[in-house]
């Protein structure tokens, strides 16, 4: 009598298996933690999924970091922050791709490992390092940023391209350089307030290139790539200051 119970609970249990993994399809992007880590369960033989086993942890990750990882970061929409998956990590404060896939990567290892995935600690490594590193940005842009001063002279970088060739080739054979002056300091966005003095060339100087998305359909999508600003001779406005050095 007990073997037949126990047949019985485990068939479904089997059926329901096999059903998951014939929702795979090709360009199936999973919804969460959890269906990423069937869909590799699923999609890899055996022999991959114990050779992946085996291996200590962060070795095994890493080495899949730029194989395994990057496909899963391009073809799950993770730099685009389109899916499913990308938003139920951003709910959880998870934002980089690089993170996304390290921590389903792991999260397959310790399962496959009967080890607990222990998500919320994961969540807070990545969360403490991001919030190490933009304390130790904000420490570096504090002390690049006192070195301005109100009346200061400053030299424009080109960070964002030239407006013309005529632009650069003038840069380029030193024979002109855009210049402007500090008229104020914003410490808190590390902007300065600059007059244009020269600009070598009518057009202006580039000070600001940035994408432009819009939310079409429910989804935020790219609407213009490269997008440009530009400052004009003698036009004031606030730019960052590091597209500036102080003319010696």
């Amino acid at each position: 009598m007990n073997r037949i119970i126990i047949v019985i609970l485990l068939f479904p249990t089997l059926l329901l298996s096999q059903n998951n993994c014939e929702k795979y399809v090709e360009k199936y992007i999973p919804t969460d933690l959890n269906d990423a880590i069937s869909f590799f369960e699923c999609k890899w033989s055996k022999e991959s999924l114990n050779e992946f086993k085996i291996k200590e942890e962060q070795k095994a990750t890493s080495e899949l970091h730029f194989g395994t990882g990057r496909s899963l970061r391009n073809n799950w929409k993770l730099w685009a922050g389109t899916s499913e998956l990308s938003k139920f990590f951003r709910n959880l404060g998870i934002n980089h791709p690089d993170d996304i896939s390290s921590i389903i990567l792991t999260s397959l290892h310790r399962k496959l490992n009967g080890i607990e995935i222990e998500l919320d600690n994961q969540i807070k490594y990545y969360k403490d390092y991001w919030a190490e590193s933009e304390r130790k940005e904000n420490e570096r842009k504090k002390e690049e940023f006192s070195e301005f001063k109100i009346g200061d002279i400053v030299e424009f970088l080109y960070d964002y391209d030239f407006v013309s060739k005529r632009q650069e080739k003038k840069y380029m054979n030193d024979k002109c350089f855009a210049t402007g002056k500090v008229i104020d300091l914003n410490k808190e966005k590390f902007e300065l307030k600059i007059n244009l003095i020269k600009s070598c060339d009518r057009k202006g100087i580039i000070v600001l290139e940035y994408d432009v998305w819009d939310k079409v359909d429910g989804e935020y999508k790219k609407i213009e790539e490269d997008k440009i600003e530009i400052m004009k001779k003698g036009e004031t406005r606030w730019t960052l200051y590091n597209l500036w050095e102080i003319v010696e």
